[in-house]
């Protein structure tokens, strides 16, 4: 048995196959592809590295040796009307240099400009603020214009179209220089603050019976609208005092309600009276334009 089991032949180990065993062979062209990605990979790394250092010094350098103060001449308002005088326009420039970094890299605080002028009483709407390259700073925006100054217990009052409280308060005396039509009798006090719209119907109707006649060559004529009188069940009554007479119109624009002649008619006996066609009196002669008999003259 032991015999056997030592003169037994041992089988020979299996061999692996050869195509296991084989290495694949170098491709020189694959290498250098993928060096190439490599490549293009850490340059665009370095790029992007020189770039963040290269901006943040431009940024420090240009802060550092080109900061300029904005001063009040250095604001330009593009789009300022004719009628608007140097201290009002002092007083919108100064709101912008006041608001603006001497550092022209930052964009934020012309929007903060902005933002300060849209709450000035003179400034309707804003457009747009730039700064040029040389520091001056150009501001683009739309304006309220007076129309009409407003009688008041404190003073007279400038207000737009809209009937909105323009900044300041005037004497008598700055009536005439002013040149506006006059809005007296208003029994409501003027708003707290400039650039809010005067309280109350009586500002609101005398400025739509102004719209009526300011295109008219007349309109220079008449000087004054009067609110302070009302009818038997309370309603406003109009009355105009021009160079030659005080003209009774009657209810405000728009509320005839066939009591009366339309603003139309009405419009036509004003210009009539006012430009001469109808000889009118001195002094306190009231003319009726708003009964069945047109610049019937009541005293």
């Amino acid at each position: 048995m032991g015999w056997f089991l030592s003169n037994k032949k041992k089988k020979p180990k299996s061999r692996r196959k050869a195509s296991l065993t084989e290495q694949k062979a170098w491709d020189p062209q694959r290498t250098l592809a993928g060096l190439k990605v490599l490549g293009g990979f850490a340059l665009a790394i370095t790029l992007v590295i020189g770039w963040r250092y290269g901006e943040r010094y431009l940024l420090n350098y240009t802060k550092d040796k080109h900061q300029v103060p904005v001063t009040v001449e250095m604001v330009e308002l593009l789009d300022a009307p004719a009628w608007m005088s140097e201290g009002i326009r002092d007083q919108v420039r100064q709101t912008v240099s006041t608001q603006v970094n001497p550092d022209p890299m930052d964009g934020s605080s012309l929007r903060e400009a902005a933002k300060a002028l849209k709450e000035d009483p003179w400034v309707h709407d804003v457009i747009q603020i730039t700064r040029r390259n040389d520091g001056r700073v150009l501001v683009s925006a739309q304006y309220r214009q007076p129309v009409a100054i407003v009688e008041s217990s404190d003073g007279y009052h400038l207000v737009d179209a809209e009937g909105v409280c323009l900044p300041g308060v005037y004497q008598g005396y700055e009536v005439n220089r002013l040149g506006f039509m006059m809005i007296q009798g208003v029994t409501s006090p003027p708003p707290a603050s400039a650039g809010k719209i005067w309280p109350g119907e009586d500002v609101q109707v005398s400025l739509s019976l102004l719209r009526l006649f300011s295109e008219e060559p007349y309109a220079s004529n008449i000087k004054a609208c009067d609110v302070s009188q009302r009818d038997e069940r309370g309603r406003l009554r109009l009355f105009l005092h021009t160079t030659n007479g005080i003209i009774d119109w009657g209810l405000p624009p728009g509320q005839e309600n066939a009591i009366e002649p339309d603003a139309k008619t009405k419009l036509d006996s004003l210009r009539d009276l006012v430009e001469g066609r109808t000889a009118l009196s001195n002094g306190g002669t009231i003319y009726d334009i708003s009964g069945p008999v047109p610049g019937e003259r009541l005293q």
